[in-house]
C-alpha cells in the first residue's frame, strides 16, 4: 500500500534462470529444451532452440544491435542488487514492499520471445511452455498472495493451448499471456481459435496481451531496420491491431465474459482508437461484420483493459474522454525501458482524481483478475 491506495502492478516480468528448461522439461523433450548457446546470425550468447535464436539476431528489427545492448547494460544497472540476487522471489518481493506494491502480474522475458517464434515440432513447443508454467508456479509459491503468474500458452496448436490453459488453471495462474501478433498464420481474431476463446470464457481468466522485443512472427516493427525503431512501433500498434479485430470480428459478442487486458503498450492511444472506431460506426454500422450489436465502445468498455505507465503526460486526457474504469497501472518490472522505481511517484503525482487513481491502482485490476 501506498499513501492509503492498495496496488497492483499489472506489468512484471519473471527473469527466467539459464537451468529453466533443463530443469523443468520432460524426460522426453529435454535433450531439444532450450539451451543458452551462440546465435549462429550475431554469436551472441542466447538462448537457443531448433538451432535458432528466440528473437531476430540480423536483418531488420535486431535484438542483438551493439548500440540497443549498450543501452540496456546502461539502464539495468539500478536492479543490480536483484541480479545479484538472481532475481530472486525474495528481493522481488524487497522491491515490492520499498514500492508500496501489493501485487505484482508477473509476465515471462525470454520465454515471451520464445512464444514469438514457430516452432517446426508444436509438442516441443508445447513442452518447453509447460517448462516455463511450471517453474513460473514455483517461484510464485514464495508468496502466492502477492505474486500472481500468467501462463503462456502455446498459440501454434489450439488443442495443446486449451490443454495447457486448462492444466495451468488447476495450478493457480492468474490470467493468460500471449504476443497479440499473427502466429502460424492466425490472428487472436481468427475463427481457428474460437474453440480457445471458449475454453477460457469458461475458466474465467483474462487475456493478458504483451509484444516483446525483435519478434520472429510478423509484426509492425518489420516496417522498420532498428531495434530502437521497431520497438517504438511494435508495443502499442500490436495491441491496437489486436483490440480492433477482437472487437470487429465479433469475438466478444461471441464470448461477453472474455476479458483482455493490454499490457506494456501505453494508455494514452486509447481515446483516439475508440474515436477511430466510433466514426467507422457512425459511417457504415456493422456493415461487413453484421453480428455486432453494440458499439465498438461498448465492447470496449464490458471487455478490455488497457495499463498506463505512471508517468504518461496523456493519461489525464485519456481519463478525461474515456473514464477510468478501463485502465490500469503497470512499471514493466525489472526492464530496461520500464518505470522502476519512479512509475509509482509519477501516478502519485498526476493531475487526477482520488477515485481514478484508486481504480487504476487496484479496483479495475482486482476485477480483471479476479483478485477479491
Amino acid at each position: 500500500m501506498r499513501n492509503g491506495y492498495k496496488i497492483v502492478d499489472t506489468d512484471a516480468h519473471l527473469m527466467e534462470p539459464e537451468w529453466l528448461w533443463d530443469r523443468y522439461t520432460e524426460d522426453e523433450f529435454k535433450a531439444r529444451a532450450p539451451k543458452i548457446g551462440r546465435a549462429p546470425e550475431s554469436n551472441r550468447r542466447t538462448f537457443l532452440v531448433e538451432g535458432e535464436s528466440f528473437v531476430r539476431e540480423k536483418g531488420k528489427y535486431p535484438m542483438a544491435a551493439p548500440a540497443f545492448l549498450s543501452a540496456v547494460g546502461k539502464a539495468m544497472k539500478r536492479f543490480d542488487v536483484a541480479k545479484q540476487d538472481g532475481f530472486s522471489a525474495k528481493s522481488r518481493l524487497r522491491d515490492m514492499d520499498e514500492q508500496g506494491v501489493d501485487i505484482q502480474i508477473m509476465y515471462p522475458t525470454v520465454a515471451g520471445q520464445m512464444l514469438g517464434r514457430e516452432f517446426r515440432d508444436v509438442k516441443l513447443l508445447a513442452a518447453c511452455t509447460r517448462a516455463y508454467n511450471d517453474w513460473a508456479c514455483d517461484y510464485a509459491s514464495a508468496d502466492p498472495a502477492r505474486l500472481k503468474w500468467a501462463a503462456g500458452l502455446p498459440m501454434q496448436s489450439v488443442e495443446e493451448a486449451m490443454k495447457e490453459a486448462r492444466r495451468t488453471a488447476d495450478k493457480g495462474c492468474i490470467s493468460y499471456y500471449m504476443r497479440p501478433n499473427p502466429v502460424g498464420g492466425h490472428n487472436l481474431w481468427s475463427d481457428e481459435l474460437l474453440p480457445l476463446w471458449d475454453e477460457i470464457e469458461q475458466i474465467g481468466k483474462p487475456i493478458s496481451t504483451h509484444e516483446s522485443a525483435s519478434s520472429a512472427v510478423p509484426g509492425f516493427g518489420d516496417r522498420m531496420d532498428t531495434h530502437v525503431s521497431g520497438h517504438i512501433l511494435s508495443h502499442p500498434f500490436e495491441a491496437m491491431a489486436a483490440m480492433a479485430g477482437l472487437i470487429w470480428y465479433g469475438v466478444f459478442e461471441k464470448f461477453p465474459k472474455l476479458k483482455v487486458i493490454h499490457v506494456e503498450a501505453d494508455g494514452g492511444w486509447v481515446p483516439y482508437w475508440l474515436q477511430r472506431m466510433e466514426q467507422h460506426w457512425d459511417f457504415s454500422g456493422n456493415a461487413e461484420h453484421e453480428y455486432l450489436k453494440l458499439r465498438p465502445t461498448e465492447y470496449f468498455k464490458r471487455n478490455v483493459c488497457v495499463a498506463f505507465r505512471g508517468d504518461e503526460p496523456t493519461m489525464k486526457a485519456a481519463i478525461d474522454l474515456v473514464g477510468a474504469d478501463n485502465f490500469t497501472w503497470d512499471t514493466d518490472y525489472p526492464h530496461p525501458d520500464g518505470t522502476y522505481p519512479w512509475g509509482i511517484d509519477a501516478i502519485m503525482k498526476q493531475p487526477i482524481s482520488d477515485e481514478a487513481r484508486r481504480k487504476i491502482l487496484w479496483d479495475n485490476a482486482a476485477r480483471t483478475f479476479n483478485l477479491s
